[in-house]
Order: C-alpha cells, then sequence, then structure tokens
C-alpha cells in the first residue's frame, strides 16, 4: 500500500486490534474515513465486508494515495471527498455504519470534530477514533458512550457506540 511522507499511517497492529474489537466482519454497510491518509482504515473496513467506503482528506496528496490504492485494488465502491471534516455533513448526504476519525494529533478538539460528524451516524453505528495519549475526550457525546480506551504507545483508540 502506498503512503504519503506527510501523512501517519495506523501501525499494522494497532489497525488489526482495532477490528478485533469491533468484530472480524461486517455484514454490509457503509464506512467514512474522515481523515483517511492512505486509506487503509476504510480498505481493510471494506476488505472486512463494507459495501461502500467514503475516503475523504482535505490534502489533495493524501486523496490521490487513497485513490491509488483503491485502485492497486480493485475497489470501485469507494467515495472520494475533499473537505475539511467542519463542511463535511454539509455536503454529504448519506449516514454511516462505520466513521474512523484518525485527525493530526495537534488537532486536539475531539468534541468539534465529533459534533461535527455525529448527525451522519446510523442509529446502531460505531465511531472509532485515533488520539495522542494526552489529548482528553468526552466519556459520553450525545447518545453515544466510550465503550473502549486502548493505548498503543503514542497513541489511543477510543470506540464510541
Amino acid at each position: 500500500m502506498t503512503n504519503l511522507e506527510t501523512t501517519r499511517e495506523t501501525q499494522d497492529k494497532v489497525r488489526m486490534a482495532i477490528f478485533n474489537i469491533l468484530g472480524q466482519y461486517f455484514e454490509g454497510g457503509v464506512c467514512l474515513d474522515l481523515f483517511a491518509g492512505s486509506g487503509a482504515m476504510a480498505i481493510e473496513a471494506y476488505s472486512r465486508g463494507m459495501d461502500t467506503i467514503y475516503l475523504n482528506d482535505i490534502n489533495n496528496d493524501a486523496l490521490n494515495v487513497c485513490k491509488k490504492n483503491c485502485e492497486a485494488l480493485g475497489i470501485h465502491d469507494a467515495v472520494f471527498t475533499h473537505y475539511d471534516y467542519a463542511d463535511f455533513k454539509n455536503n454529504i448526504n448519506q449516514k454511516f455504519d462505520l466513521i474512523i476519525l484518525d485527525p493530526p494529533y495537534k488537532m486536539t478538539n475531539v468534541s468539534d470534530i465529533l459534533g461535527s460528524i455525529y448527525p451522519l451516524l446510523k442509529d446502531k453505528g460505531t465511531i472509532v477514533f485515533e488520539m495522542a495519549n494526552e489529548t482528553e475526550y468526552p466519556k459520553e457525546f450525545e447518545s453515544l458512550k466510550a465503550i473502549k480506551d486502548k493505548k498503543y504507545g503514542i497513541k489511543k483508540v477510543i470506540v464510541y457506540r
């Protein structure tokens, strides 16, 4: 899989641990990777049964990497978008079963990011949020509860349902 030097891809072992938490396979659904980088997380969700993946990144170079990775893997059920996270919900008319959030670690405005994307989460949907260990986050947000908080080196992963 191709990466961009300016993006921070989730390590394979962390990605596998996340999907072990979520369940090995999905019975369809739509996944959003809001800060897609290389697209590895959404591509993993697709390989485990998601029907469609949305890969969004404000960085055009990163989005091109996502396109190349999906093309190389023969993934045709991918939608590529180029919006700032705060504008995404105003431009997309889609609800998601799984939303993956892995913003740059300097972005510590967790509640703002959750608030911008929460309206697009389906009932019984899941949000996976990767952040730096020192970043504060709400244990509850709207109807979501943090059901898992796991540290992996310099990052932690919060799973909201």
